[in-house]
């Protein structure tokens, strides 16, 4: 259930499981112990390996499930029309790509351009607005397109606003991910990007991985996350300058 949901509460495992709040407890503090989960007030999260693996987006999308929807549609609902978007291949970033499309069939938005490198959702947005991809070389783990010739492609674009992810933020705002070539994509979209919006759920909060790419000590930087992040690295983050919005079940209810 953690694998599929990344994070559960008591009551839910309770309901799952017909098992009593104290079992529930029990065999969490069991599995905490073991590495397997982490837990915090009224519930667990599934553990995340620290530092520099390699990235699998089949696996990153099925972890933090609903967090990451929460973060999705809080970035699209931050997107307005005339808006010419970067959208990166990272998995909560596909959550902001179906939320976009449910609302522009909806006709809420209008006159959107899109440039992504993600060969996950660009189909199911191709019928309701301009969509194109970088180009270079395909890459099946991270189901994306990288390379010199996605790098020259978005130099050629001035962006409204840039939907990018990220896999690790430290406690200082840096942001860093596991290869060169993502870094790379990244911190050139940044440049050409009036806004940044950075969608990262709680687990990704005070870590690093290998490939530092920007920060988020910077005034057109918003780092979007879940209701679990830790309040200490919130605060740490809130000092450096960009903005935090924290995307949340009573958010998603409205």
């Amino acid at each position: 259930m953690l694998n599929s949901h990344g994070s559960l509460s008591i009551a839910a495992i309770e309901k799952a499981l017909r098992l009593s709040a104290a079992s529930v407890r029990r065999y969490l503090a069991d599995m905490e112990r073991a590495g397997q989960l982490h837990r915090y007030h009224g519930g667990a999260r599934a553990a995340v390996e620290k530092g520099g693996g390699s990235y699998q987006f089949y696996e990153a999308s099925s972890s933090f499930t609903a967090e990451k929807h929460l973060i999705g549609r809080m970035a699209a609902e931050l997107i307005t029309d005339h808006d010419r978007l970067f959208f990166d291949s990272g998995t909560t970033v596909l959550e902001c790509g179906n939320v976009l499309a449910e609302i522009l069939s909806s006709g809420m938005l209008k006159d959107l351009r899109i440039v992504t490198n993600s060969l996950a959702f660009a189909s199911g947005l191709i019928p309701l607005c301009p969509v194109m991809l970088t180009g270079g070389m395909i890459r099946h783990s991270r189901m994306d397109l990288c390379g010199s010739a996605a790098l020259e492609n978005v130099r050629h674009y001035n962006f409204t606003k840039a939907i990018l992810g990220t896999d690790a933020i430290s406690n200082t705002g840096e942001l860093s991910t596991t290869d060169e070539d993502t870094a790379a994509l990244a911190a050139a979209v940044w440049e050409r990007s009036d806004e940044v919006f950075i969608l990262a759920d709680s687990s990704k909060l005070g870590k690093s991985s290998f490939v530092p790419y920007g920060t988020l000590s910077n005034s057109r930087t918003t780092l979007i996350t879940d209701h679990l992040a830790d309040a200490k690295v919130l605060e740490e983050l809130r000092q450096l300058g960009g903005r935090v919005i924290i995307a949340s079940p009573a958010n998603d209810m409205k």
